[in-house]
């Protein structure tokens, strides 16, 4: 795997939580955040 796309993955990761968080699913909040770890 290249470091671009770990980044990308992350990023991705990073983005999804961030959006969870700014919008409305608490849980689905807590699912992300859990794949943020994981990434």
């Amino acid at each position: 795997m290249s470091a671009t796309a770990t980044w990308i993955v992350i990023l991705t990761c990073a983005y999804m939580e961030y959006s969870t968080w700014h919008g409305r699913h608490v849980y689905r909040r807590t699912v992300g955040y859990e794949r943020v770890v994981w990434c």
